[in-house]
């Protein structure tokens, strides 16, 4: 998967995404941050080098396992990804108090979006 295409699946969820910076936007009850903590040049069949990246998303809701958390997770088994979630609380926090935070890292391949 492309980081566009990546971008684009975050993107179509009933949440406040941003990528790289988290808010205080709380005018959905769920937040996702996603962004880049690796990078790595694999071969590409050959005939150069692309640009691996692998992204951490953080989801945020008051609720474990919300529904915009669901949909994500069906939208990437449809695509044949099935990658580890991983759940906690977050007692005390300036922005994620009494939350619930999944989170997982996601391998994408760096594109021109």
């Amino acid at each position: 998967m492309t980081k566009s295409e990546f971008s684009e699946l975050l993107h179509s969820l009933d949440a406040t995404v941003n990528e790289g910076v988290s808010n205080n936007d709380k005018s959905k009850d769920t937040r996702i941050v996603y962004w880049c903590i690796t990078e790595e040049d694999v071969s590409a069949s050959g005939e150069g080098y692309e640009n691996l990246q692998t992204y951490q998303v953080s989801i945020f809701n008051p609720k474990p396992r919300c529904a915009a958390y669901l949909e994500l997770r069906q939208k990437l088994r449809d695509r044949g990804i099935r990658p580890q979630f991983n759940h906690e609380y977050v007692e005390n926090d300036p922005v994620f108090s009494k939350n619930w935070h999944t989170y997982f890292s996601m391998d994408v391949i760096e594109d021109d979006a």
